[in-house]
């Protein structure tokens, strides 16, 4: 015969089995940044990344079509997206849900942005002012001949006047313009750092500051724009976001 000891730790698992499947624990929801990804790429395609100045509404959903289907998308919030495959179009189209009731199709445009060149790889700009207003766009064809390697390039989505400071040289990079600095193409990688300054209550402060490692045959992608939730946590109101790729 068993312990009494061991009976009682053998009836309470068993106990405790049956009442996890009589109950068993609730779905969790679903997350919005973890919804399926999109068909994968195939060889014509334009590949659009997203770049959103702005927060989408807390349930703010979009929605973005690959030949027949309609697919449910994430926008990062003040942040660069994945890759869009723009297939059979020279157009890059987000939509929306139109609303019940409406004499409609089911899924409305919301950003409609003509790329426009050759090349297959471009940035699109996202802004608007609030959740009410009309999202407004622009493109920019990431082309070789345009945005070669071995570069930095800032691109100044801001209303205010940047300097960039890489090593030793300065710049001052004009509201809603570009900059691109060359780097030396050297058979290793190198190191360097790039800062970010802006006129901020009446003095020039760095907004960002950061240590980049150049790659040969990689350029670098720098993107600065006001931030409305850095400004809500009391941080400095400029968000720079980088990438880098090899093209």
């Amino acid at each position: 015969m068993l312990p009494r000891k061991i009976t009682a730790l053998l009836l309470l698992a068993l106990t405790t089995a049956s009442l996890s499947a009589q109950n068993p624990p609730a779905q969790k929801p679903v997350n919005p940044d973890q919804l399926p990804g999109l068909p994968s790429p195939k060889e014509n395609d334009i590949m659009c990344r997203c770049v959103s100045t702005f927060l989408p509404g807390k349930n703010e959903t979009f929605f973005f079509k690959i030949d027949d289907t309609y697919h449910e998308v994430s926008l990062t919030g003040e942040g660069m997206s994945l890759p869009f495959p723009v297939r059979g179009s020279t157009t890059f189209t987000l939509y929306k849900k139109t609303p019940a009731g409406e004499d409609a199709p089911p899924y409305t445009p919301v950003v409609e942005q003509a790329l426009s060149g050759d090349g297959k790889d471009f940035l699109v700009f996202l802004s608007r002012k609030n959740d009410k207003a009309p999202m407004k766009s622009k493109s920019v064809n990431l082309n070789t001949s345009s945005y070669p390697a071995n570069n930095i390039y800032l691109f100044n989505e801001s209303p205010a006047a940047l300097g960039l400071q890489v090593n030793t040289s300065k710049a001052v990079v004009k509201p809603f313009e570009s900059f691109n600095y060359k780097f030396q193409n050297t058979d290793r990688d190198t190191y360097t750092s790039a800062k970010i300054v802006m006129r901020y209550k009446g003095e020039n402060k760095v907004m960002a500051s950061k240590r980049l490692r150049l790659v040969p045959g990689r350029r670098i992608i720098l993107v600065a724009f006001p931030s409305k939730a850095r400004t809500q946590l009391g941080a400095t109101p400029l968000r720079l976001i980088i990438t880098q790729d090899q093209p």
